[in-house]
């Protein structure tokens, strides 16, 4: 069994032939320097993990995206997307950024993209503004969906700047994750169906299988790099990486993120044998579950129950109960009194779900659920009655208890990693994959922790679109998140750090504690002054950092002071890309200019370094270390 940051490094090193210099482990127990001290402080904490095999070449400079969906666009049934002018959409990614305007959506009139099920989901404007009706867009604001924030000119963009000032800062390795949501689909493949998009008819929403979602798009991906094969290559290992940044282009590597990868509760195929499928398609790296329970592991609670979004989520996972664990595992128990909206056997048939009233009709799907209902399963019951979570039953498979329980302010999933899960894991590991720890619960996290340490020679783990708990505000203003179970605690960030992980930062508009050791003393939530202090006090604890903006649906990037009105007295590089207005990171190309943000807001000269130059070089060595342990 190895520990630390030697098993991460001097293990791989000496192994391969290289030579190994001292690194001091750091002290798990010893936190970041505390809110308050000296502000511009330079970075504690330890040195970067691993060394370098002999005989290949150090990236030199540049960042890592960790966590993005080019192909978000084909996802949710394909055909919601607004991509621009005509014949911009090539390969499930628009080519140019700013082509076209969509012209705005009416309510009178069909539109050919940003439809929606229900005027209410609409209205409340939940997905998106640009979603359902909506004024002329040319290009994504701060709270985009339907307006594609990926293309290829704004990826080039990030990964080689035109612009002489910012060519101080590129992107260098960028991890592609292939995304799917069946709640998602549900709510807007049908709404925009014949609608002509840029997407067409776009692709029926799979039930409880993500599989051919995810295979198109991994195609899709495959078909744009090689169109582009001038400046970006596909990465399959870390000396693929490496071989790809030396030659001047974009790494780019293949993931899978959706809520049935593995299918859903009632399927029984041997996942194992689906993770190979994924793996000889060219991923390299995957979630165990996403926002929702699945067959190897239980997920993490996501938001508050107090919150919209809280309540939603947990809603899903009541209403996916009675479609795929109901009638097929076991009895599910979303009941209310005496009523049960599952046990609808005698007058709806298995995998359904109906309401209490008389007039009432048996669903089979999220689409077919009434306006008047899922308002009320979400924003009345979704918190009580419709959280789906704390009623879900203990799958077979499962160690310890089912259920939730609340520690603190945060509620934490019962359920850890299945059997099934923990042969996933291993084969993984076993395939030299890069592992994650985002998406699934706190219990489920701390036994694939116990796999790579004791099993695995202290194989290294990642959290690749996250944010630490500790630095949240517990009261933060409606649109930021507060401290729950999808963020990392600090002994879950231990995890990464002593496997020698990468945490890539999820770049959202939050509200952080004060944290005056990053030299950013400003209070402006929601903006760039905010991540800054996230980023200081992570790097202080001795992580190797990296970014993720995460864009599928109605996800954020940190907003712009001039967009959230906080003034001070220095230029807001992320207010706009040319003539257009952005409101922050609205778009990938917007990464361009971050680090210039980050300075002139005061970041300390030392971790603004780190940002720019580390990353890339930091996550090749941790993929290194990862696929040498497969073999040893």
């Amino acid at each position: 069994m190895y520990g630390g940051k030697f098993a991460a490094g001097c293990l791989l090193a000496a192994a391969l032939g290289a030579a190994c210099s001292a690194e001091v482990e750091l002290d798990s127990a010893a936190g970041p320097e505390p809110a308050g001290s000296a502000a511009g402080g330079a970075p504690g904490g330890g040195a970067r993990r691993g060394l370098i095999p002999h005989g290949l070449p150090v990236l030199t400079g540049g960042y890592v995206m960790t966590h993005e969906h080019p192909t978000y666009g084909m996802a949710f049934g394909g055909n919601y997307a607004h991509a621009g002018a005509s014949g911009n959409y090539q390969n499930g990614i628009m080519e140019n950024g700013y082509t076209a305007s969509c012209g705005g959506c009416s309510a009178l009139s069909a539109c050919n993209h940003g439809e929606v099920k229900g005027s209410f989901t609409a209205a409340t404007g939940s997905l998106g503004r640009d979603m359902g009706d909506h004024s002329s867009y040319t290009g994504p604001l701060h709270d985009s969906n339907s307006h594609l924030r990926y293309s290829s000119q704004w990826i080039k963009e990030a990964f080689s700047p035109t612009e002489v000032g910012y060519q101080d800062s590129r992107m260098k390795v960028m991890v592609a994750f292939a995304v799917e949501n069946e709640a998602m689909c549900e709510q807007l493949y049908y709404a925009n169906h014949g609608n002509g998009g840029p997407g067409g008819d776009g692709y029926a929403c799979s039930r409880g299988d993500s599989l051919a979602s995810l295979t198109r798009q991994l195609d899709s991906l495959k078909a744009w790099a090689a169109a582009h094969s001038t400046w970006m290559e596909i990465a399959y290992s870390a000396a693929d990486v490496r071989r790809i940044v030396s030659a001047n282009k974009l790494a780019v590597i293949l993931g899978i993120e959706s809520d049935y990868s593995f299918g859903a509760e009632d399927r029984t195929f041997d996942p194992v044998t689906r993770l190979e499928n994924y793996y000889n398609q060219g991923v390299r790296t995957f979630y165990l579950a996403h926002k929702l329970n699945s067959r190897l592991a239980g997920a993490d609670v996501y938001y508050p129950k107090t919150t919209d979004a809280g309540k939603a989520i947990r809603a899903t996972q009541a209403m996916s109960g009675c479609f795929y664990y109901d009638d097929h595992v076991g009895t599910f128990p979303l009941v209310d009194g005496s009523f049960n909206y599952c046990d609808n056997d005698s007058r709806c048939g298995v995998d359904s779900l109906r309401g209490k009233k008389v007039t009432d009709a048996c669903n089979s799907k999220l689409s077919e659920i009434s306006e008047f209902n899922m308002a009320d399963y979400v924003l009345t019951q979704g918190a009580t009655t419709f959280n789906g979570f704390k009623v879900y039953p203990k799958p077979p498979g499962f160690s310890g208890s089912a259920g939730t329980r609340m520690e603190g302010a945060i509620e934490r999933n019962n359920l850890g990693l299945s059997l099934d899960g923990q042969r996933v894991v291993r084969r993984a590991m076993e395939l030299g994959m890069i592992l994650n720890l985002d998406h699934v619960s706190t219990r489920a996290r701390a036994e694939i922790y116990a796999i790579a340490v004791n099993e695995q020679g202290g194989y290294p783990l990642n959290a690749l679109h996250n944010n630490p708990n500790e630095m949240l505000s517990e009261s933060p203003p409606k649109g930021s998140p507060a401290p729950h179970e999808y963020d990392f605690d600090r002994v879950e960030r231990d995890y990464i750090r002593t496997t020698g992980g990468i945490f890539g930062v999820r770049l959202g508009p939050i509200d952080a504690k004060a944290y005056n050791a990053s030299g950013v003393t400003a209070d402006c939530p929601k903006t760039s002054t905010e991540s800054a202090k996230v980023l200081a006090y992570l790097l202080d604890e001795g992580l190797s950092v990296g970014y993720s903006l995460d864009f599928a649906t109605v996800t954020e990037g940190v907003h712009s002071r001039t967009f959230e009105g906080c003034s001070l007295p220095v230029t807001d590089y992320i207010s706009g890309y040319g003539s257009y207005v952005a409101e922050g990171l609205s778009h990938i190309g917007m990464m361009k200019k971050w680090h210039k943000e980050l300075q002139t807001i005061g970041l300390g000269a030392s971790y603004l370094s780190k940002l720019k130059n580390e990353g890339a070089e930091d996550f090749v060595r941790m993929w290194e270390t990862s696929e040498y342990l497969a073999t040893h």
